[in-house]
């Protein structure tokens, strides 16, 4: 089969639209999945630690907050 102009930029075409629909895609999977924190990421300054949930029954009162 003869390699014509109008095969070569239908090949071109097609390429074209694979690549974007391919990056179309990607970008709306992106949009979907929030990204993965590192540990090293993640700010233990609001982290709890097990110990202080025992001393915490829930009855404390939370006048301070309006203050």
């Amino acid at each position: 089969m003869p390699d014509t102009k109008t095969g070569r930029e239908r090949t071109g075409r097609n390429k074209r639209r694979q690549l974007e629909r391919h990056l179309a895609e990607r970008e709306l999977r992106a949009d979907e999945e929030p990204p993965a924190m590192r540990p090293e990421e993640i700010d233990s300054e609001y982290l709890v630690d097990p110990s202080d949930l025992d001393e915490f029954d829930g009855t404390d009162s939370f006048d301070w907050i309006d203050g």
